[in-house]
């Protein structure tokens, strides 16, 4: 069986929150409570699930920018968290981002041309300026901006074009992962389709992986082929993306695919979808039991008692439920 291009083994991640008052002990707040996925290469994964459910610290901790307290991230069965500085740079050229907000991502104060080149000048230090240029002028042409556009600014493009950029920045080192962190949530409609198809048009043309996080289901279920369900910092169910939404068997899922507003949809049922929604973003933190068990429909004394571990229930689609 080949390696996987990514792999996230049990990890988990703790912030200090601040004190109460001088002489108050500090409390650490775990975000995230032994997350394991994997990821092939030209694949695409999921990660959907309610704010503050732990979705960016898992972008962050994957990007080796957040150390977690336990557990490894892999890329190419190498451990981003035992490399040195020097390896960890080498090794970055494997994996780049795209964040949410594309005004807030690029300098205004640099041009395009500097702002794409950036990867390249703090991860393959000696490279020819001329093969820099070429490089720059072959990332805009897959992203449908013209070669011009290197010598514009940030304030000169669009919110659709900025994504644009934004993207031609993570291709630049020709990286085998993309991590995308909610890449369309700050676009209207219209440009969202349009900067989804250029992604998918550059997964086919570059054999790129996908780690896709968002909370819109309908974006997740376009651009995915497999989804992964994060409550408070568990994933509860992981599967291929069209089975996960249209058969979910975690309750939590079940919640979510429910909340998605309905075109057409009666005004009662879309008052009980929101119901719910509202009941699961006010879920707290568990103590020995499942998190979901206060707000779960299924839950039974046993629920308060053991967590339940992420198991299998059809051929790859897993669920955390005693009861699913």
């Amino acid at each position: 069986m080949s390696t996987p291009l990514l792999e996230v083994r049990n990890v988990v991640r703790d912030y200090t929150l601040p004190r109460p008052s001088l002489f108050s002990r500090p409390v650490a707040l775990r975000v995230l409570h032994g997350v394991s996925l994997t990821l092939g290469a030209g694949q695409s994964l999921g990660i959907v699930g309610e704010s503050g459910s732990g979705k960016s610290t898992l972008a962050r901790t994957v990007m080796a920018l957040d150390r977690p307290q336990e557990g490894e991230v892999r890329i190419d069965g190498e451990n981003l968290y035992a490399l040195s500085r020097t390896d960890l740079r080498a090794a970055r050229r494997k994996f780049q981002a795209i964040f949410q907000d594309p005004y807030g991502s690029l300098d205004p104060r640099h041009s395009v041309r500097r702002i794409i080149s950036e990867p390249m000048r703090s991860l393959e230090a000696g490279q020819p300026g001329t093969s820099r240029s070429d490089r720059i002028g072959e990332v805009l042409d897959a992203v449908g901006l013209s070669p011009a556009a290197a010598d514009k600014y940030p304030h000169e493009f669009s919110g659709g074009q900025r994504q644009r950029i934004a993207i031609a920045r993570a291709l630049v080192t020709r990286p085998a992962l993309i991590v995308a962190d909610e890449p369309v949530s700050a676009l209207d409609v219209s440009v969202q389709a349009q900067v989804l198809n250029l992604m998918m048009d550059l997964q086919e043309r570059f054999n790129l992986a996908y780690l896709f996080i968002s909370h819109d289901l309908g974006v997740v279920r376009v651009i995915t082929d497999r989804v992964a369900v994060i409550h408070l910092g568990r994933i509860v169910e992981e599967g291929p993306t069209g089975e996960v939404f249209d058969g979910p068997r975690h309750p939590y899922t079940q919640a979510l695919v429910e909340a998605v507003p309905k075109p057409f949809a009666g005004r009662r049922q879309r008052g009980r979808s929101a119901k719910g929604h509202a009941s699961v973003a006010a879920s707290g933190a568990a103590g020995a039991g499942c998190p979901y068990e206060p707000q779960c429909p299924l839950a039974q004394p046993l629920c308060s008692m053991e967590a339940p571990a992420l198991r299998l229930l059809a051929p790859e689609h897993s669920a955390a439920c005693h009861f699913a």
